[in-house]
């Protein structure tokens, strides 16, 4: 076993590779990034499970002041949430937290979770999944987007009850409403 020192030591490694990550998380989109519209935030995957031995899936989300996703549970994915830019509340189970750049909070499986942009700007904010597997069925229902202000005209219930059966496949339960619901 491992004492404090000897731990610490050995993962200094990853402590470097933050700064590359949130650096190329802020950028603007890139030439490799694919971004997608879904209800209530844009997402681009910046790794899936090919990408890492089915271990995780990293998906970095783009959203506008008062918009993010309702309280639901994964049943097969722990999730993780670390705020890249803005100010973000984040609820899992009966714990909220607000904070900015660099707040994380762990959402473990079967717990009701969700997140929203408090700030006053657009914001982002990266989620991690653990195992990965999730991202088929955002990359079969989100929709392909040329550029962030892009809004498609979508019937929001028509798109719940076209996605319900894939939902259901992946084990994404909806469990309760949005922060700032829609008018």
């Amino acid at each position: 076993m491992l004492d404090r020192r000897r731990f610490l030591l050995a993962g200094s490694w990853a402590v470097p590779s933050m700064p590359a990550l949130l650096s190329h998380a802020q950028e603007s989109q890139t030439s490799e990034d694919k971004w997608y519209w879904y209800p209530g935030h844009l997402l681009t995957m910046k790794a899936i499970g090919k990408d890492t031995g089915n271990t995780c899936t990293w998906m970095l989300n783009e959203n506008s002041p008062r918009e993010g996703v309702p309280f639901h549970k994964h049943l097969y994915e722990d999730e993780s949430f670390y705020v890249v830019q803005g100010i973000y509340e984040i609820s899992v189970g009966g714990r909220t937290v607000t904070g900015g750049v660099g707040t994380y909070v762990y959402g473990p499986r079967n717990v009701p979770h969700r997140w929203t942009n408090r700030g006053t700007s657009r914001g982002r904010i990266l989620n991690v999944f653990t195992p990965s597997g999730i991202e088929d069925y955002f990359l079969s229902v989100a929709i392909p987007i040329t550029n962030h202000e892009e809004k498609p005209a979508v019937d929001l219930a028509a798109f719940q009850s076209k996605t319900a059966a894939l939902r259901e496949k992946y084990g994404l339960i909806r469990t309760g409403p949005l922060r700032f619901p829609t008018p």
